[in-house]
C-alpha cells in the first residue's frame, strides 16, 4: 500500500485543471518540497511570485505561462488556478 499526495496525481488528472487561455496564478513551492526548485524560482523569477499570468500552452506537466511581459515555462504543481 503506497500513499499519495496531490503531486502525484496521473498528468491526466492534474492537466484538466490547467487549460491554454486559464488565468493561474505562480506560488513558489516549499523548501520542504523541492528545494533545488524552490531556490532556482526564488532566485531567477522571484519578481512574479504570486503574480498572475495566462497560460499559453499545457504539455504534459509543463505549462508555458505569460507574466508581466515573460513567457516561462513552470511545473502544473507551482500554478494556483485563478477563476
Amino acid at each position: 500500500m503506497q500513499q499519495l499526495n496531490l503531486f502525484d496525481l496521473p498528468v491526466e488528472q492534474k492537466q484538466g485543471a490547467i487549460q491554454v487561455h486559464d488565468k493561474v496564478k505562480f506560488l513558489l513551492l516549499d523548501e520542504s518540497v523541492d528545494s533545488e526548485v524552490h531556490y532556482y524560482r526564488k532566485y531567477y523569477f522571484g519578481h512574479v511570485i504570486g503574480k498572475v499570468g495566462n497560460v499559453l500552452e499545457v504539455e504534459g506537466r509543463t505549462v508555458l505561462v505569460k507574466i508581466a511581459n515573460e513567457e516561462i515555462l513552470f511545473e502544473i504543481r507551482e500554478l494556483e488556478w485563478i477563476a
